[in-house]
């Protein structure tokens, strides 16, 4: 976070589920890291109603988000992100962070993490109805969490993580692929499998020296349920292949599925990987895992 005489920023990063999606709905654990890339708002002074002069995000519940956490007047609002939006990188979770710690630069402060979680839960609201809180939880931490439904969020300190990030440009519909794991016949042994993965892969990020050849083959064998439980599609099937082939140590989709990203853990050259999901069309580039948050601290 920045701020000078005149223009204000804050920012937060965006997010990746690791392991655990779809399974953490039926009350599986769910690891969720916050990445190195994210969305910053910037505040600068203008006479007459606040408003948005600019986004990268395109969506009618912007203002309203935006209402609901700056003063009514005298601020013009940039958005900028380099996150690609509606793929479940959290984005509007980061958006929300960023409001909240823009707003309380302006005010010149730094906004603490209880009120990153619990202002910006407003604005999460607005984009998502009912969400689980996850997303800005981690986007107000930094480093990652723990997650099982109804239980409080547990921060932990992952290991260094160079991941792709293969982006198909689709979105899926969260609501109706959890719907339609629900209805299978075979669901609750996958997502089972699914939690057992989850419990190794969080047990391996706390030891002192991660074995990332394990972790990607777990990664992998992780996206093959996540196939069986049918929230996969050609597309993200088709660029988990090309990472492994490519030289990834493991690869998976991350998220709802349905569309959206795919991640391979990498442990050299990015290039190879970045290069094979370009050939299939789709946008790719490396993240890490970002910082735990000074907030977070407080």
């Amino acid at each position: 976070m920045s701020s000078s005489s005149d223009v204000i920023q804050g920012f937060a990063p965006g997010k990746l589920i690791l392991s655990g999606e779809h399974a953490v709905v039926f009350g599986h654990l769910a690891i969720a890291i916050a990445v190195d890339r994210g969305t910053t708002v910037t505040l600068t002074a203008r006479s007459g109603p606040t408003r948005i002069e600019h986004a990268d995000i395109h969506d009618d519940r912007l203002q309203q988000a935006v209402d609901a956490l700056l003063p009514a007047q005298g601020l013009s609002v940039g958005i900028t992100t380099n996150l690609p939006v509606g793929r479940g990188m959290g984005s509007s979770a980061a958006l929300s962070v960023a409001l909240v710690r823009a707003d309380a630069a302006r005010q010149g402060r730094i906004a603490t993490f209880d009120e990153c979680v619990e202002r910006g839960f407003i604005a999460e609201r607005i984009f998502h109805g009912d969400p689980s809180g996850v997303d800005h939880t981690v986007s107000a931490l930094g480093g990652g969490v723990l997650y099982r439904k109804g239980q409080p969020v547990q921060p932990i300190s992952p290991p260094a993580l160079r991941l792709v990030v293969m982006d198909t440009g689709e979105a899926g519909d969260t609501r109706a692929l959890v719907a339609g794991v629900a209805r299978l016949p075979d669901a609750v042994e996958r997502l089972d499998q699914i939690g057992s993965l989850t419990e190794q892969i969080a047990e391996m990020l706390t030891e002192p020296e991660l074995d990332h050849a394990s972790l990607g083959a777990l990664l992998t064998e992780n996206h093959r349920h996540l196939q069986g439980v049918g929230v996969s599609t050609p597309g993200l099937d088709a660029l988990v292949d090309a990472a492994c082939q490519a030289g990834a140590l493991g690869a998976k989709l991350a998220g709802a599925g349905g569309g959206g990203v795919a991640i391979a853990l990498i442990d050299e050259d990015a290039a190879p990987v970045i290069e094979a999901a370009n050939r299939l069309g789709c946008d790719a580039f490396e993240v890490g895992v970002a910082p735990t948050s000074d907030c977070a601290t407080q």
